[in-house]
């Protein structure tokens, strides 16, 4: 008699006698016998009944493992685990999901069954797969490498195309290929220097790796008159908080050459957004170079002081709760306290806030992150961003305490001294109603105004 016999014959049984014993007998035997443990295929050609005998001699021991573990209140299960795990049990590993039987009877498990051989590993040494199930180290590494592009564990013989590190790269490697690029601005007295992290998406039905490589082709590197030489600009990541995109990153160099660098925002970017997402922001990072305490604490409270609100909220375009947090520094000093117990300067400076993903974040060693900004694909959003930045270091710095208003500020900015680096600046706050005085009044350029995009402030 074969397996799909016993298993029909089980069947009638169940349903024309009264004991459901027999029946269940008749099933329980059919499923320890070769090949029944192979879903959605016939069952044929059962083993010798003295392997039949032998298997349910298998099944009674590890029973008896799991009673007495059970029992004793031992959740060491390396025993058990381990004797399933054996060549001889392979067959029992395939038909049962003990990873499961032994996570709802002892309360300390974590444990997995791999996908694969079925091996039952703790959660330490299982992997994701294609984000979809486990695999145990054995089998990942025999098997599949990681995949950058699609940021899990893929088999060796996958043939989908792991795209191209060279043009979009893993998350922070941008470090390895970035520096400082000489500007005009290394003969200033006080040479300042910024860098930007813009992120974005690509349309579903285009190919990032195309858009990235489109960019890099226009403004990857920058070959400067200063030193004659050819250096990095921009580097394209991963980013595992964004849908279908990439950041960019820049190195750290003047405004002027960023002006330069990011004229290829002048126009049309299709199939790619920015501004117009819930995911994408837009970073820029400022030297803290020789900053002090005092000026650093001023930095913050005209950033997050509720008087600024308008100002901030406009060149933000967001309201960010999550990544760009703002809180009312000024009636609560307790993160002034906690920074001055440090003794180093660079340690005070670091500990400003506790949170990272607050507006400004003090956190870098070499930098302060201004992350309150949505992200935008036009060129004088971009550069407003990268000119507010500077313009709040060296307003901050001279301004007292009572002076970190909005209206301060705007005076700044429009001081003879300072137009030629807040020329984009002051063209976005005129565009958005606000009133500079006389000296800071500027044209504004329609051509700006090109993009894929409305951009609006988000309310």
């Amino acid at each position: 008699m074969n397996l799909l016999s016993h298993w029909n014959d089980g069947i009638k049984r169940y349903e024309h006698s009264s004991s459901r014993r027999d029946a269940l007998a008749y099933v329980v035997k059919a499923n320890i016998m070769q090949d029944a443990h192979k879903q959605y295929r016939f069952w044929v050609l059962a083993y010798e009944h003295r392997q039949y005998l032998e298997r349910k001699m298998q099944l009674r021991h590890i029973g008896n493992l799991i009673s007495h573990a059970k029992q004793d209140q031992d959740d060491d299960l390396s025993v058990i685990i381990d004797r399933i795990n054996s060549s001889d049990y392979r067959w029992m590993r395939a038909t049962f999901n003990f990873a499961d039987t032994l996570n709802d009877l002892f309360d300390s498990c974590e444990l997995h069954q791999c996908h694969d051989c079925n091996r039952i590993e703790t959660d330490d040494n299982m992997s994701w797969a294609y984000d979809d199930y486990h695999i145990c180290s054995h089998c990942r590494d025999r098997e599949y490498h990681w995949s950058d592009y699609r940021n899990t564990y893929v088999r060796d013989d996958d043939d989908e195309d792991d795209g191209d590190p060279d043009i979009i790269g893993e998350y922070h490697s941008s470090s390895e290929n970035l520096g400082h690029i000489p500007s005009t601005f290394d003969k200033r007295k006080k040479p300042i220097y910024l860098g930007l992290e813009l992120e974005v998406e690509v349309n579903d039905s285009v190919d990032r790796f195309d858009k990235a490589s489109d960019l890099l082709s226009a403004i990857g590197s920058h070959y400067s008159e200063i030193d004659k030489d050819q250096h990095s600009y921009a580097f394209c990541e991963n980013d595992g908080s964004l849908d279908n995109g990439f950041e960019i990153v820049t190195a750290w160099t003047g405004l002027d050459v960023h002006a330069k660098q990011l004229e290829f925002f002048k126009n049309q970017w299709r199939s790619v957004r920015s501004h117009d997402t819930k995911t994408c922001g837009l970073h820029v990072h400022i030297c803290k170079s020789d900053m002090t305490l005092y000026h650093a604490s001023k930095l913050v409270m005209f950033i997050n002081s509720p008087d600024n609100e308008k100002l901030i909220h406009t060149i933000a375009r967001r309201s960010s709760e999550s990544y760009a947090k703002i809180y009312d520094k000024k009636s609560n000093m307790r993160w002034l306290k906690d920074a001055n117990r440090y003794e180093r300067k660079s340690d005070k400076l670091c500990n400003l806030n506790q949170d990272r993903y607050e507006a400004l974040n003090f956190q870098n060693s070499e930098t302060i992150e201004f992350r309150l900004f949505k992200g935008s694909l036009k060129y004088q959003t971009i550069m407003a961003c990268l000119e507010f930045t500077y313009a709040s270091w060296f307003f901050t710095k001279d301004a007292s305490q009572a002076d970190l208003s909005t209206d301060k500020f705007l005076d700044f900015i429009s001081a003879p001294e300072n137009k030629s680096d807040t020329i984009n600046l002051r063209a976005y706050l005129l565009s958005k109603g606000y009133r500079l005085p006389i000296t800071g009044f500027i044209k504004v350029n329609p051509r700006y105004e090109v993009s894929n995009q409305p951009e609006v402030a988000e309310v």
